[in-house]
């Protein structure tokens, strides 16, 4: 009896460690968005914080799908929403005053909107415009490497 128990015991972890293996193999592939996200902040220097909140296709929730701090899959709050929904930027500096945070409509090549995305600073008092100007020049950038909203969840190269 204790051999069959063994043998029930590790072919259980051989099913279980195998179930994990496609997925930790995937886990080194980036969607296009995130390599869209990573070169752009390797770009721009000054950019702290940046992440981008959008539908997947198929599904009904706004979430980050792309970040330099993680929080993949959270989804959007009212911020995020108002400024997809009415197109005016967001702009605050945040509780501890460190960082000056602009959050902009994100759209694709044809101007279709898809999202926002947050820009944050560390702040200077006196700079907001210039950072709400730089933010809208990244902004636009990544624009003009978006060709669809679908092109964002595709693996990158």
């Amino acid at each position: 009896m204790p051999r069959t128990k063994n043998s029930t015991y590790l072919l259980t972890l051989l099913l279980v460690f195998g179930a994990l293996l496609p997925a930790s193999a995937q886990e080194g592939k980036k969607i296009y968005a995130q390599k869209l996200l990573d070169e752009t902040l390797a770009k721009h220097k000054d950019v702290v914080i940046m992440a981008m909140h959008v539908t997947p296709p198929g599904k009904t929730d706004n979430v980050i799908i792309a970040s330099n701090i993680g929080r993949i899959g959270k989804k959007a709050d009212e911020d995020d929403m108002r400024v997809i929904e009415t197109g005016k930027p967001n702009l605050e500096v945040n509780k501890k005053g460190d960082h000056f945070e602009v959050e902009l409509v994100m759209q694709d090549q044809s101007g279709k909107t898809i999202g926002a995305v947050g820009i944050v600073f560390n702040f200077e008092k006196g700079k907001e415009a210039e950072f709400q100007k730089n933010a809208e020049q990244i902004r636009d950038e990544m624009k003009q490497k978006t060709p669809t909203l679908e092109k964002l969840f595709q693996l990158a190269d």
